[in-house]
């Protein structure tokens, strides 16, 4: 591709990802927010209406001045993609439109601790098939799948180093998917899917600087610096969880001791449950044994509230270095922990007022986000839209 082509490729791609974020805008207000000529934009605009990917709408914004502004939205038919998140017990899969609506979903079970890649493929097939009918599409109509899997992904090859659900790791993920799905797959870090849907979908919308921390089966970090979702060089950056928060600490599952989630990740939630109940016939589940602490500190019981209360100040103690490293205007807080984080917020929110820098700058906003495997789905979905809307993803103004 020659660089006026590629120049003109990743200029679309940004278009197009701001009009998906803004659901509905006009050509003067995309140039402004990216930065492009009114020009270059219109020619993009022009392009992508002949595509069929966008289409004018009848609403016209007000200008204030000189004629009025027709709206561009996306055309949610344009094209399809698919969504997939590898769960501790299940594997969702979401169909969604180009505007990154979900038409259909489905969850799939899975046995828990990790699993084989024979087990991974079979199960997602067959929940792909079904999400496929419950959207009333056929596997041909699909230009792209992304997938999220907890552990260290490389964005680029597809590649997983480790993962606490997968055996058998290195594995290509990507190639292993490409064997058995007729469309191009795109593989990363889940934390990522969860990032890409709140800067596409959610609260990071109106946000150029965020950071979003997913709580659960680990502890992952998103980050988004001018509006864009960084990766680190090898695209294996932000691996939150595994910051040391304790020297010679708690045991953590990829081998080393005193990581984060060793602290606050629903294992290590379990581990603590199992010598706090101190019953017999506790739930084998890990979920079900962390519900059972939750319900026992809502009642008052001292062990089970002090380590959630723990938790909390630990994931606060990372939050306020977070807050010290890069100087968010937000923090998104999401994942399977969110039904418990009332037992968590206050340790949370103390510990980052302690442990932040006192520069007189505004306080960092907190958000809770609780969407479920809905979120994930539409993270996955938005990593199949960001490959194929483009070659390069790189901002190049002009």
């Amino acid at each position: 591709m020659s660089d006026t082509a590629a120049l003109r490729s990743n200029n679309a791609a940004l278009v197009l990802t701001e009009i998906r974020r803004r659901g509905e805008t006009s050509r003067v207000d995309i140039a402004a927010a990216l930065g492009l000529s009114a020009a270059t934009v219109t020619a993009i605009v022009t392009d992508l209406l002949a595509q069929g990917l966008v289409r004018e709408t009848d609403t016209v914004a007000a200008s204030g001045r000189g004629r009025p502004r027709r709206q561009i939205t996306l055309n949610p038919t344009a094209r399809f993609v698919a969504g997939a998140k590898l769960n501790r017990a299940s594997i969702t899969v979401a169909i969604l439109d180009f505007s990154g609506d979900v038409l259909a979903d489905v969850e799939a079970p899975l046995p828990e601790g990790q699993i084989g890649h024979d087990i991974l493929v079979d199960t997602l097939k067959n929940a792909f098939a079904e999400a496929l009918g419950g959207a009333g599409l056929d596997a041909r109509d699909i230009v792209g799948f992304g997938m999220g899997v907890p552990g260290f992904v490389e964005r680029e090859t597809g590649l997983c180093h480790w993962s606490p659900i997968l055996q058998g790791t290195p594995v290509n993920v990507r190639e292993m998917l490409e064997r058995e799905i007729p469309c191009p797959v795109a593989v990363d870090n889940d934390a990522n899917l969860a990032t890409l849907a709140e800067l596409w979908f959610g609260h990071g919308r109106d946000h150029r600087d965020f950071l979003v921390v997913t709580v659960e089966h680990g502890v992952g970090l998103g980050v988004v610096i001018d509006g864009r979702l960084y990766r680190g060089a090898c695209g294996l950056g932000a691996e939150f969880g595994h910051t040391k928060v304790q020297i010679d600490g708690a045991l953590c599952r990829c081998g080393q001791r005193g990581c984060l989630e060793a602290y606050v990740a629903d294992f290590a939630l379990a581990r603590e449950a199992v010598t706090a109940l101190s019953a017999q016939d506790l739930p084998t589940d890990t979920g079900a044994l962390i519900d059972l602490l939750a319900d026992r500190a809502r009642a008052g019981d001292l062990a089970p509230a002090a380590i959630f209360r723990r938790a909390g100040r630990m994931l606060g103690l990372g939050l306020a270095n977070l807050v010290n490293l890069f100087d968010p205007s937000l923090i998104v807080l999401t994942g399977g922990w969110m039904h418990n984080h009332n037992l968590m917020m206050e340790g949370v929110t103390r510990s980052v007022e302690e442990n932040s820098l006192r520069t007189g700058r505004e306080r960092v906003r907190i958000e809770t986000h609780r969407w479920g495997d809905g979120l994930w789905a539409r993270g996955a979905g938005a990593l199949a839209l960001e490959a194929i809307d483009v070659p390069g993803r790189e901002a190049v103004a002009s």
